[in-house]
C-alpha cells in the first residue's frame, strides 16, 4: 500500500505542475491517475474520508479531462 500512496502522492504534484503551466491533458491525466491511487489506499484502509474527497476528485478530473479534449 506504501507504494500506492507514494504514486498517488507523485501523480498528484506532477498533475498539479503539468496543469498549472498549460498542460492540460497531461496534468487531468496524471492528477486522474493519483485519485485512483489513493481511491485504493483508501478502499485498503477503509477510509471514508479519503475515499470521498478522491472520489470527488477523480470526477472533477474526468470532467477537466473531457474539457482538455473538446
Amino acid at each position: 500500500m506504501n507504494r500506492i500512496s507514494w504514486f498517488g502522492t507523485v501523480s498528484s504534484v506532477i498533475g498539479s505542475f503539468t496543469v498549472a503551466f498549460g498542460f492540460m491533458l497531461a496534468g487531468y491525466t496524471a492528477f486522474l491517475m493519483g485519485a485512483i491511487a489513493w481511491l485504493i489506499v483508501g478502499a485498503i484502509g477503509k477510509n471514508k474520508p479519503l475515499i470521498v474527497l478522491n472520489g470527488f476528485f477523480f470526477v472533477a478530473n474526468l470532467v477537466g479531462l473531457y474539457n482538455a479534449i473538446y
